[in-house]
């Protein structure tokens, strides 16, 4: 794929130093202010791993996490793959000793924890620029990558806002996207097999990959059994003491067959559709290695994008689709119409967010955050609660156009974006001159309307308004 050529217009420029302050500030500030509670629950299995790890109770930890909610008062028990809590328990352990000499209070145990996700999200950032750089993006492009990751508002405020750790995921799908472009298979396919263990929505990345690159069915196979050289042990070492993680994951699964054809037996569109893709996938013959890489990226981005399309969602997934949207819209020519997109896209995820997940994303937050924490405010525990969702509906048909507003761009992407020949379909269709855009101005921009006028101004009318302050 030849990179991108642009003009550059006087409102382009670089990232410099301010760019590092201001991204910087947001973060740390995202960081310390707000907290979901699923955190809290997640530093405090660790320390339950921890305490069980030192008291040769290892194998007890699951039942343990179950017994810990009584007592505790936490509403869930440890529901993931054991390799995720040893990698939580191997960032916290410094901190866990410390505590065995001197008081470590749960805030800072918390925080420390909720560091792990957030490391992983700025490293993300990284490995992502070197993927533009590989798919021939341009200059301003490959620069401003990073950028549009740290500031994409979904990423944001999974990652640094509620602290959740789907960037662990994500960052061994895109290290191991990075060995595949350079044909190297056995560390791809042991690095997603590393992302497996954070979560399998690997597998769908994973299966499809394999098919574009190699044709060979027992070779394909071998593949996906190494795949499982951490899921496996780890789940065979658990089994029949997981606690209620099975039955858990068990509930998750049964969201891929929710949506069905009408049609005898019902089967799951999305496993349907996926079957389908997977299939144009094995029959294609790559040309060359950069026509695999830009089918490959599209798949990504298919895959992703029909996955929380069919399948009711959490808001931290998401976060899993946003750099494909990056990487498919630098693929194309006119980038302008899909960098609008992708914020329409955005902005539909906090409104749908808001009516699905109502007051889970809003006083609670601020509430396990550092101002909630050290002046014991609670204000999703107050009567005169106001979430997002009543200034919403002061809007006509807001909360029947949020899920509009979120599907029609990924739908809109799936079609415009389609691969062929070096360039996509909506490039083919539209002649038009092609003109540079203020990258800048769009990653600020962007985030500023999402995040800051979506999510963070009603949130903070309505906790002024709960407070009695407005």
């Amino acid at each position: 794929m030849q990179p991108i050529q642009s003009n550059r217009l006087q409102l382009n420029r670089m990232p410099q130093k301010s760019d590092v302050f201001l991204a910087t500030a947001l973060g740390l500030a995202a960081f310390f202010l707000w907290n979901h509670p699923d955190i809290i629950e997640t530093a405090q299995h660790t320390r339950i791993l921890l305490d069980d790890v030192f008291s040769g109770r290892f194998f007890a930890f699951y039942q343990d996490t179950m017994d810990a909610r009584a007592t505790l008062g936490y509403e869930n028990a440890a529901h993931y793959h054991i390799w995720f809590y040893l990698l939580c328990g191997l960032w916290d352990l410094p901190l866990y000793l410390i505590g065995k000499l001197i008081p470590v209070g749960e805030l800072a145990f918390t925080l420390w924890t909720k560091a792990l996700g957030a490391t992983a999200f700025v490293a993300c950032g990284f490995v992502l620029r070197r993927l533009a750089e590989k798919l021939g993006a341009g200059r301003e492009q490959i620069a401003w990558t990073p950028w549009f990751f740290w500031l994409c508002p979904v990423g944001f405020f999974s990652a640094l806002c509620m602290g959740q750790y789907d960037s662990l995921c994500l960052l061994f799908l895109l290290l191991g996207l990075l060995f595949y472009l350079d044909g190297r298979m056995l560390p791809f396919v042991l690095t997603m097999g590393t992302a497996l263990v954070f979560k399998m929505f690997a597998i769908f990345i994973l299966i499809p990959l394999l098919l574009l690159r190699e044709k060979r069915i027992l070779r394909i196979a071998g593949w996906l059994a190494l795949s499982l050289w951490l899921y496996l042990p780890g789940s065979l070492l658990f089994a029949g003491r997981n606690g209620d993680a099975g039955f858990f994951n068990s509930l998750i699964a049964q969201r891929l067959f929710a949506t069905v054809l009408p049609t005898v037996g019902q089967p799951s569109l999305l496993l349907v559709l996926l079957a389908g893709l997977y299939l144009l996938c094995w029959l294609w013959q790559p040309g060359s290695e950069e026509s695999l890489a830009q089918k490959a990226v599209y798949v990504c981005l298919t895959v992703f994008s029909l996955l929380f399309l069919l399948v009711q969602w959490h808001p931290q997934w998401i976060i899993l689709l946003s750099p494909f949207l990056l990487l498919t819209t630098w693929q194309t020519k006119k980038q302008m119409p899909w960098l609008l997109l992708s914020g329409i896209c955005f902005g539909g995820y906090f409104l749908l967010t808001a009516y699905s997940f109502a007051g889970q994303i809003e006083g609670n937050l601020l509430d396990f955050g550092l101002l909630g924490q050290l002046t014991g405010l609670r204000i999703s525990g107050s009567e005169q609660l106001r979430i997002n969702t009543i200034y919403f509906d002061l809007v006509p048909y807001l909360s029947q156009l949020a899920p509009v507003a979120f599907a029609a761009p990924l739908l809109a992407g799936l079609v415009g974006k389609l691969p062929l020949r070096g360039s996509c379909l909506a490039d083919r269709l539209d002649h038009r001159p092609v003109n540079p855009q203020p990258l800048w101005l769009w990653a600020y921009g962007t985030f500023a309307v999402c995040w800051g006028c979506v999510w963070l101004v009603p949130s903070l009318f309505g906790w002024c308004k709960t407070l009695g302050i407005l």
